[in-house]
């Protein structure tokens, strides 16, 4: 009996059960983030947006179709990536995609191999339980940090921050829409017990505070900017038809004497690149 051909009948046994194990706990794990946020407007979004979610949807869908059709799951699953970084190639950088895209892939890789039939005479195998239930909890353990970057740290995983003379001071800027029009200005003043204050648009900034964006486990896997500045406007601003809101998000990176990420109302990002206004400017 050929040993490579029993070698890689295993492999494809082992390839399909785990990638069925972790295509679920992905799968539950994006329903679970979808709901927890709520489903999109898609009346609000633009053409190309409906047409991200539409290949988001068949990224994920794809790992659960694999259950009962595994090379179809694993297609629609590759597909569904393939079509995101088509749209957009800054996608192929983002962990929680490319992750469901390497599983679909293998159960392509297995379902090819398998559907070949095992070698004559091989004694059925499985994948042990205790190394299944082994792989499962490990899993489940990443799968759930990964849901703590989105849904906020606890104490044990991120410190209090103590701005550094990196952060305090004002910064200011126009923030941009994604069409490229400057749209309005903003100004915030980061203080040393973590308070923000500081205008958005001409309305005030209330109760603002900034704190660290992600934990040790987001800095290992490169999730999420480094700070995020969370605060409430004393008027609703309104960027665009679809950008407004008296609540805002801006995660953002220090760059040098800058400050560069993104600011969030109601859901929806501008651009945000703040300089440190310096002293008698």
């Amino acid at each position: 009996m050929n040993a490579l051909q029993i070698a890689s009948w295993r492999v494809a046994v082992a390839g399909r059960w785990t990638a069925l194990i972790v295509g679920t706990l992905l799968f539950l794990l994006f329903l679970a983030f979808f709901f927890g946020e709520g489903p999109p407007h898609l009346s609000s979004l633009t053409s190309t947006e409906r047409l991200q979610f539409l290949c988001i949807a068949a990224l994920f869908l794809g790992l659960m179709i694999a259950w009962k059709w595994e090379g179809l799951g694993g297609l629609l699953t590759v597909a569904g990536f393939v079509f995101l970084v088509a749209i957009d190639a800054s996608h192929f950088r983002m962990w929680a995609l490319r992750v469901p895209a390497i599983v679909g892939a293998v159960h392509v890789a297995s379902w090819s191999r398998l559907r070949l039939g095992a070698p004559a005479g091989l004694t059925p195998w499985r994948l042990p339980r205790s190394v299944a239930i082994s792989l499962a909890a490990a899993l489940a353990v990443f799968l759930l940090l990964c849901a703590n970057e989105m849904f906020g740290q606890p104490p044990l995983m991120t410190p209090t921050l103590h701005p550094d003379s990196g952060l305090l001071g004002a910064w200011y800027g126009i923030p941009m829409h994604d069409s490229g029009n400057a749209s309005i200005s903003a100004e915030v003043i980061i203080h040393p017990d973590g308070s923000v204050t500081g205008t958005v648009g001409g309305a005030t900034i209330i109760g603002g505070r900034i704190t660290y964006g992600r934990s040790w486990f987001g800095r290992l896997l490169n999730m999420n900017s480094p700070y995020r500045i969370t605060g409430q406007l004393s008027s609703v601003v309104r960027v665009s038809e679809q950008v407004w809101g008296d609540r805002f998000i801006a995660p953002f990176e220090r760059r040098g004497q800058v400050l560069e990420g993104s600011l969030f109302l109601r859901n929806r990002p501008v651009r945000l690149l703040l300089t440190r206004r310096q002293d008698g400017s």
